[in-house]
């Protein structure tokens, strides 16, 4: 059966992926055969975008982009990883614009912390050297990120999402063996935002084993 949705999708990759990865191009075909308009938000076009990207920044890129090319209908934020922090953020600044939210193993919780961890490095060790190597997909290697990503972290950190009531309705899938993003995270989201649908899934951080689950689930989500 075929099923129509006329909403807006955008889409953001995640933090090391970029807008030809398994999942961007699957969700755009699944769109492009609804005849659903599908944008991917490229938000870090080159190894020089990634090394000094600011994490505050890309909300205000992504408002800038919504207001350019879509300022006259609200849309739907689909984010992975990162790319789902990105998404609920602005979603949380701008709900009057958003209509719904799709978020994958969405990094909810993210902290100067958590991400030196990710990258097998510290604070100091990061500051010290001013970048860090970043095994990045689309770039087919290590590229670095300054330190300056932190400093805007500190400065301007992203909300408490677990800890405020969400206004927009949200969709998130989380793999139950992500060793990436904590599946605690979602599930402290969505646990008092009666909103909030939490699908655990059987998979890892990727979820590529579960994309036509994730679709599935995703036509009912937008025509509910």
């Amino acid at each position: 059966m075929r099923v129509h949705i006329i909403l807006q999708i955008i889409y953001l990759y995640g933090f090391a992926s970029g807008p030809f990865s398994e999942k961007a191009r699957f969700f755009e075909h699944k769109f492009d055969l609804i005849g659903s308009p599908f944008q991917i938000f490229d938000y870090i076009p080159t190894a020089q975008d990634f090394y000094r990207i600011r994490p505050s920044r890309l909300v205000k890129n992504l408002h800038e982009f919504i207001e350019k090319n879509f300022s006259d209908r609200r849309i739907v934020l689909f984010g992975s990883s990162f790319g789902g922090l990105i998404a609920a953020w602005y979603a949380s600044i701008h709900p009057t614009k958003v209509a719904k939210l799709i978020l994958i193993a969405p990094a909810l919780q993210f902290t100067s912390e958590f991400i030196a961890e990710t990258l097998e490095t510290t604070l100091s060790q990061w500051k010290n050297n001013g970048d860090v190597l970043v095994e990045h997909y689309r770039f087919n290697g290590k590229i670095p990120l300054s330190f300056s990503f932190i400093e805007d972290l500190i400065n301007n950190p992203p909300p408490k999402f677990s800890f405020q009531k969400f206004p927009i309705s949200t969709l998130i899938f989380h793999g139950k063996d992500d060793a990436v993003v904590p599946v605690q995270w979602s599930i402290d989201f969505a646990l008092d935002n009666h909103l909030v649908t939490l699908n655990l899934l059987t998979g890892d951080h990727q979820l590529l084993n579960q994309k036509q689950a994730m679709w599935n689930s995703i036509q009912s989500f937008l025509v509910s």
